[in-house]
């Protein structure tokens, strides 16, 4: 056992349980654990907790996972309804599992790459240009009816083409809510598997985006500039 005040954090333990620490951390920690009782019981007091998070199905568990883009980490979360968060503005995982556990009360949150799998790999083609659908369900309950009338239609907006507000808002059968049509795509928790970057002004202008601007022109580009006006 060790002598004297023990200097790694609950964090660090925490982090082992879980898997997050790099290799070389991971074995020292490891080593740690075989001498230090105290860190050693609090481990397996994690490795319990986790084993009941890990128990709910996927119904009560928001599952979230953070990869590398050309717009730095992305941040994913899933319900067992589909993709119901994706964030590229939020500073590090502490920050955007808070927002979960704000947005979900109810549910624990849980990092699970392997369930969110798909979803970094229909990213990472996307923004390697080898992709121009993607093939995600969504998950949109928390948002009004309202909300989730624009946020369907906008999905089909064809890749490489844009749509004025007040077109979208003809399209769902207000024809006089164009302003309310940009409010409810603030509201927007999946961006860009729910393209509202393809939503411009009527003088073609890009109009406001809750990630910014320069992300709207970005993600246009990708798609091969602004496009044409697209009614049905």
């Amino acid at each position: 056992m060790t002598s004297g005040p023990c200097r790694v954090s609950e964090e660090q333990v925490l982090a082992f349980v879980t898997g997050d620490l790099e290799q070389n951390a991971n074995l020292a920690l490891a080593e740690h654990l075989g001498e230090c009782r105290g860190c050693r019981d609090q481990a397996t007091e994690y490795t319990s907790l986790l084993g009941g998070l890990q128990s709910c199905s996927a119904e009560e568990a928001v599952h979230w996972h953070r990869f590398e883009t050309p717009f730095g980490m992305m941040s994913v979360a899933a319900t067992g309804t589909g993709l119901s968060r994706l964030s590229w503005r939020q500073p590090d995982p502490d920050t955007f599992v808070r927002e979960l556990e704000s947005r979900y009360p109810d549910r624990p949150a849980i990092h699970d790459a392997e369930r969110l799998a798909q979803t970094e790999q229909q990213m990472c083609e996307y923004f390697a240009g080898e992709r121009s659908l993607f093939e995600l369900p969504v998950d949109l309950t928390r948002l009004t009816g309202f909300e989730q009338q624009v946020l369907e239609y906008v999905q089909t907006i064809p890749f490489g083409q844009v749509v004025p507000y007040a077109e979208v808002a003809r399209q769902i059968g207000k024809p006089k809510a164009a302003r309310a049509v940009g409010n409810a795509l603030n509201h927007n928790p999946v961006a860009i598997v729910v393209p509202c970057h393809r939503v411009v002004r009527t003088d073609g202008s890009l109009g406001g985006y809750g990630g910014g601007v320069p992300y709207k022109r970005r993600l246009l580009a990708i798609e091969g500039g602004t496009g044409s006006l697209f009614s049905s």
